[in-house]
C-alpha cells in the first residue's frame, strides 16, 4: 500500500470523490440538497481552516509565501496557471485549465466539485490568518473561462 503523500492532489480528489459524492447524495435524499451541502461545507471547511491555521503556526510570516509555494503542488498534474502579479503584498493568479473541474464535469457533478474543491480555497485563506485577503469572482468549475485567484497581504 502506498503512502498517501505519494499521491498527487488530483489523485486524492478522485479517491475522495468515490466516497464523498455518494455520501452527500445519500444525505441529500434524506435532508434535502441545501441542508446536506451546508453540513458538508461546514465540516470540510472547518477541517481545512484548522489545517491551515496549523500550517501558518509552523510557517509564520507572510501568508502569501505559503500560498505561492502551494500552487505547484496543487497544480502538479491538474492546473495550468499564469501568475499575473506577485509581490510581498499581492499574489494574482489566473488558472486557465483545471483537471479538477474536468473530472467533476465528467461526473456531471460540477456543483459538488465546487463544494468539495473550489470552496475550500476560502477556508484555506481564513486558516492562514486575518492578514490574508482572498477574492475569486469566477471558476472553471462553474463554467468560466478561468479562475481568478486574488490574494492580498494586509499588514
Amino acid at each position: 500500500m502506498s503512502d498517501s503523500s505519494d499521491l498527487t492532489f488530483l489523485e486524492r480528489v478522485k479517491i475522495q470523490a468515490e466516497v464523498l459524492v455518494p455520501l452527500i447524495k445519500g444525505f441529500e435524499a434524506e435532508l434535502g440538497s441545501e441542508r446536506a451541502r451546508a453540513i458538508a461545507r461546514e465540516a470540510l471547511q472547518g477541517w481545512v481552516r484548522q489545517h491551515y491555521t496549523y500550517v501558518r503556526k509552523k510557517n509564520p510570516g507572510n501568508p502569501l509565501d505559503i500560498i505561492a509555494s502551494s500552487f505547484p503542488a496543487f497544480s502538479q498534474d491538474a492546473l495550468q496557471y499564469d501568475i499575473l502579479d506577485q509581490s510581498p503584498d499581492t499574489l494574482n493568479v489566473n488558472v486557465t485549465k483545471c483537471a479538477y473541474a474536468e473530472f467533476y464535469q465528467a461526473l456531471d457533478e460540477p456543483e459538488l466539485g465546487f463544494l468539495l474543491v473550489c470552496d475550500m480555497d476560502n477556508a484555506m485563506a481564513e486558516g492562514l490568518g486575518a492578514d490574508l485577503e482572498f477574492n475569486r469572482s469566477q471558476t472553471i468549475m462553474q463554467g468560466a473561462t478561468h479562475c481568478d485567484f486574488r490574494y492580498r497581504h494586509r499588514k
